[in-house]
């Protein structure tokens, strides 16, 4: 998130991407296929030449393919601001939503087993004039944003209350 992409006078107070756990599958996954395919390639019966080059090309691919899943999870983040919550998508278009922090209702977290193992879990956040939740997954010590959230709306309903009389 760059400063041109905040009003005026509007301060990051915390930012996050998701979790670095959500790499572990995708990660795993890419590792496996490519030491299936280098297996396989070491079986076949082709030249050492070809073979050596249809190995490279596998680990290049693999790498690649490792690449995208890191620049996908970069770009995935969460921004808190003093008036509001960001969460920015994408690698090449970006999709933006936020919510001022006044609109905010309710605050629910979640943490299973492995989220509380590592330390991640979902928030998810009900806001007036929405329909439905907006659902931040996988933010790592989701309770501590919650609570940096909550001490936003706090702020905001002091500010709001001590300018009416």
């Amino acid at each position: 998130m760059n400063a041109s992409d905040l009003l005026p006078g509007e301060r990051i107070l915390a930012r996050s991407c998701r979790h670095w756990v959500v790499l572990l599958r995708p990660i795993a996954t890419t590792v496996l296929a490519v030491a299936v395919s280098l297996a396989v390639l070491a079986l076949l019966p082709i030249s050492g030449e070809l073979r050596l080059l249809l190995m490279l090309g596998a680990l290049l691919v693999g790498l690649g393919v490792i690449n995208l899943y890191y620049w996908g999870w970069r770009a995935h983040e969460y921004v808190l601001t003093d008036q509001r919550v960001i969460l920015n998508e994408g690698i090449v278009s970006k999709f933006s939503r936020s919510i001022a922090i006044d609109r905010i209702q309710d605050l629910t977290t979640f943490q299973g087993l492995w989220g509380r193992t590592w330390g991640f879990g979902d928030i998810e956040l009900e806001s007036a004039g929405r329909e439905g939740a907006e659902l931040l997954s996988t933010v790592p010590r989701p309770q501590q944003l919650r609570n940096a959230i909550f001490g936003q709306i706090e702020a905001r309903r002091r500010q709001g209350g001590s300018a009416n009389p």
